[in-house]
């Protein structure tokens, strides 16, 4: 790799109109890019960080000049265990983390180029190790404290520091190794290794800059539910499974390079308020109690879409699927031929069908469509056969019992499914799909739904047969955080590889693909990763996560980056 040397551009002059809306999504992937360009250039210049086009139907946009002030309230299903980027990992706390706080760059909405944000400009040295960045002047933290060489240093060691306990960002920086600030506006990052996605993993909100003064007065427990980051709202409160309120950060002036306009934010307040009810959540965006929900019940999009006092919004998000993963360390599923077996047994495209309505697409690969190296050839690669999974079973020396049920060697063949509650994304409803066919090929599966402390402490534990995961990341080396060795859940630590594969050759194959800093032998490797995991069945793929949403006709410029998370800094209210 040569040495790449980015600067910074004026993050107002992106040439948008207000209320225009572009989807991010529809240019990521990399056989479609020429056909979804198109669908691009239609809809006018492309910001870096875009609203939804294609991606959003219902009552047009208002127009107008935007005009600062006002309040929105977002209806979400699930609460948060805390705001701290360096810790968290659920998609839920994404979407709040991404208006907290800044990263050291951002990623246009193809996916395949990163530009300004935190910092001006970056070089990389020709072997890929070493990251020099040059920080923007005037940056503070909501507390006060300026945004420096040293907090870039103190962000990215503390998520090293396996006291720290994080969970996605650990992951998101592979193999570094230090950090030096060698002026206050340098930061010098070395790796251990080439890795080819740290760059696009640093526009993660997970790689949010959080303020070293806070973490250090209010402690690591304290400071993820008193976040503190230089974005453009500060946090007001959290109260516990009612509702989280933001304020505007009245000194904001450094948003990304192709952000809809400069300075702060235009709204006086953000609230998410925790309503778990579809229902409830869909009423109040009706009586205006609420301005925006999201995950909007797949029963009520096409009336969504329909009415013209609403706008309905839909963002495929890049990464890793919804899968249902074997716990492959657990006897009998270490066998590959007994979970592809089991596997043909399960009708995925009638649950997905059945279940979201053509709102979420069903997934083929362990990685999803929207990510770059997607390889369709996977796709149909297998089919929903009852009979020949029972003929499968029956090879493999499990014969039905008495009752019905499988056995080999005295053993039953039953499956303890694991599944979070409350019913996020109709996920319990999945577990429910295939306890039913698997009892027509003659698998007992027992379902159990635990709320997410137990949960994290039986994946910890390995005390499952099966469990469900998706995984938002930009970057196909998500497979490194789901299928690496480095990964096993265990104890005090919740790692990705749910599937708890240890296969030193797959681990290799992963790391290299992970270091190949050529883009084009990179996605091969890629692309034979996806038929190997396929192949062998770790897991298996269901429904590709869609983050649905729908707000009222005033709201506008609202926008998504790359990976599907909302934006509100341009968002307002329209009169």
């Amino acid at each position: 790799m040569s040495t790449q040397v980015f600067s910074l551009t004026p993050s107002g002059d992106t040439g948008k109109a207000p209320g225009m809306r572009l989807n991010p999504h529809a240019l990521t992937p990399l056989r479609r890019r020429t056909r979804r360009w198109r669908t691009a250039l239609a809809c006018g210049l492309i910001p870096i960080m875009a609203a939804a086009c294609s991606g959003a139907t219902g009552a047009a946009g208002p127009v107008g000049p935007p005009k600062p002030g006002g309040s929105l309230t977002v209806a979400i299903d699930t609460g948060i265990t805390g705001l701290d980027p360096n810790v968290a990992a659920s998609a839920q706390e994404a979407r709040v983390l991404r208006q907290l706080y800044d990263s050291l760059v951002a990623t246009t909405p193809d996916g395949t180029k990163q530009v300004p944000w935190l910092a001006s400009a970056w070089t990389i040295s020709p072997d890929g190790k070493t990251y020099t960045f040059t920080l923007r002047d005037g940056v503070t933290f909501h507390d006060g404290t300026p945004f420096d060489a040293g907090a870039v240093c103190f962000n990215l060691d503390r998520i090293a520091d396996p006291s720290t306990g994080s969970v996605f960002a650990i992951g998101a920086i592979g193999p570094y190794k230090s950090c030096a600030a060698t002026a206050p506006n340098t930061a010098v990052v070395t790796l251990s290794a080439p890795y080819a996605p740290f760059l696009a993993n640093l526009s993660s909100p997970f790689l949010g800059m959080v303020s070293p003064t806070a973490v250090r007065a209010e402690g690591a427990q304290a400071f993820r539910l008193k976040p503190v980051g230089t974005g453009p709202y500060k946090f007001v409160s959290y109260t516990t499974n009612d509702r989280i309120v933001l304020a505007r950060n009245d000194s904001y002036a450094w948003g990304p390079a192709g952000a809809g306009h400069s300075g702060p934010a235009y709204l006086d307040t953000l609230t998410f308020q925790i309503i778990p009810d579809a229902t409830v959540r869909m009423g109040s965006l009706r009586s205006g109690a609420v301005q925006m929900v999201g995950n909007v019940p797949e029963t009520q999009v096409s009336a969504v879409q329909n009415d013209s006092t609403l706008h309905f919004y839909k963002q495929n998000q890049s990464g890793s699927p919804f899968q249902l993963h074997f716990n492959t360390a657990k006897a009998p599923w270490g066998d590959p031929a007994l979970r592809r077996a089991i596997r043909s047994g399960f009708d995925v495209a009638s649950a997905v069908k059945s279940l979201y309505f053509g709102v979420y697409d069903r997934a083929w690969s362990p990685l999803s469509p929207s990510t770059s190296g997607y390889d369709r050839t996977v796709e149909n690669s297998w089919q929903f056969n009852a009979n020949a999974a029972r003929s499968a079973l029956d090879a493999l020396g499990w014969v039905p019992g008495a009752d019905g049920i499988r056995q080999r060697d005295g053993q039953r063949l039953s499956i303890t499914y694991l599944e979070a509650s409350p019913n996020r994304e109709k996920r319990q409803d999945i577990a429910e799909f295939f306890k039913q066919n698997m009892k027509d090929i003659g698998v007992e599966v027992t379902v159990k739904l635990v709320q997410t402390a137990p949960l994290q402490a039986a994946i910890q534990a390995g005390d499952y047969d099966i469990v469900g995961l998706s995984l938002v990341n930009i970057d196909p080396n998500v497979l490194y955080s789901v299928y690496s060795s480095k990964f096993v859940p265990k104890p005090q630590a919740l790692g990705f590889n749910m599937a708890r594969v240890s296969d030193p050759a797959l681990d290799g194959e992963l790391l290299a693909a992970q270091q190949d800093l050529d883009r084009t032998s990179r996605m091969a490797k890629y692309s034979a990763l996806q038929k190997e995991i396929t192949q062998d069945a770790f897991s298996i793929p269901v429904y590709v996560p869609t983050y649905t949403a729908a707000t009222g006709a005033g709201v506008a410029g609202l926008r998504f980056d790359a990976e599907g998370y909302p934006i509100f800094y341009d968002t307002y209210l329209a009169s």
